[in-house]
């Protein structure tokens, strides 16, 4: 089986970082589609986060950080996540979160109200938001012991090392199933899963060259910002490892087909979810993974692909918390 270097492989917690399964899409036999199952990894944590955190945590416990700054928004699927991976590590989470519009508790607002004591949270004005990150680093100064300050998003190059593993994994589904995906479909939110697998496929496809073509559904950032930051992650991979990298792994980007706008959400999402789970058996949530999933489909109408395609489902059904008012149907 394809697997990492040794020497990435040594960073990684693996009871983490789990094999998932693959299954056909029931939805649309005439496709060549096949779904994996990242919502599997944690019945609390989203998705491919995981995969992010089990190389995060290994760097924390090695540099002895005591407390850690985490930043998102008051439904951040990342911080309900960290939250939980950091308490049980025994490491202070302080979190700076932005201000909500709508302070009542549901959802993952609800879930960080139960993980995170009053002075392990700051709340930060929408207006303050763009200086999130200076007014974390100044806060955490004042801490004792080993900080550390996480982007938004878990977007650095230690959880991107975690992230590679979605690719390991893929490569298993493929050699157990006898399968090759020509297609694989990802969703970005701040991309960091998007560019492991990019990176991952780049590194083990050289042991089984073959033409591969990614497609990102560009949720929450820009073609150019993620072309950017893969760019750099490339550098720091080749600079830290004596690796090769395959030049055959395509990426090409999407919009959303369907509320392309982040965070908006409306009454299609909704029904989408509803008819997604009665014909796929799937709980996606409206925010990112319906969107996501609405887009693949169409990309496969619009460009029939030469063979097998996989849909990676890298949420989580925990999505849907935040919306069962707008769920409930009699239909």
């Amino acid at each position: 089986m394809s697997q990492l270097p040794s020497e990435i492989k040594s960073r990684i917690n693996y009871e983490l970082a789990r094999a998932t399964r693959i299954h056909r899409s029931a939805a649309s036999p005439d496709l060549p589609l096949w779904i994996k199952r990242e919502d599997e990894l944690s019945s609390g944590i989203s998705g491919s986060k995981l995969r992010k955190y089990a190389s995060l945590l290994p760097y924390l416990k090695k540099k002895r950080i005591r407390k850690v700054g985490i930043i998102g928004g008051p439904n951040s699927n990342n911080l309900v996540g960290l939250a939980q991976l950091l308490k049980e590590n025994g490491i202070k989470p302080l979190a700076f979160i932005r201000e909500a519009g709508d302070r009542s508790l549901r959802g993952n607002s609800l879930f960080l109200d139960m993980l995170l004591e009053e002075n392990e949270r700051v709340w930060v004005s929408r207006k303050d938001w763009e200086c999130v990150e200076d007014i974390a680093s100044k806060a955490l100064l004042e801490s004792d012991g080993e900080t550390l300050l996480l982007k938004e998003g878990c977007s650095g190059f230690e959880g991107l090392i975690g992230a590679l593993t979605l690719a390991e994994d893929i490569h298993r589904n493929e050699e157990e199933n006898e399968l090759k995906f020509h297609r694989v479909y990802i969703d970005c939110g701040t991309g960091l899963s998007a560019m492991g697998l990019i990176l991952g496929l780049e590194l083990l496809d050289q042991t089984k060259p073959a033409d591969r073509e990614i497609v990102v559904t560009l949720i929450a950032e820009t073609e150019a910002g993620v072309r950017g930051q893969l760019d750099s992650f490339r550098n720091e991979l080749l600079q830290t490892y004596d690796l090769e990298l395959n030049a055959t792994v395509q990426v090409r980007f999407r919009a959303p087909t369907i509320s392309p706008k982040f965070g908006s959400v409306n009454q299609s999402l909704f029904e989408a979810c509803r008819q997604i789970a009665r014909s796929e058996g799937l709980l996606l949530d409206p925010t990112y993974s319906v969107k996501h999933y609405k887009t693949a489909i169409a990309d496969l109408e619009d460009n029939p692909p030469a063979g097998p395609s996989l849909f990676v489902y890298n949420g989580s059904s925990l999505g849907l918390c935040g919306f069962q008012d707008k769920l409930a149907t009699k239909s």
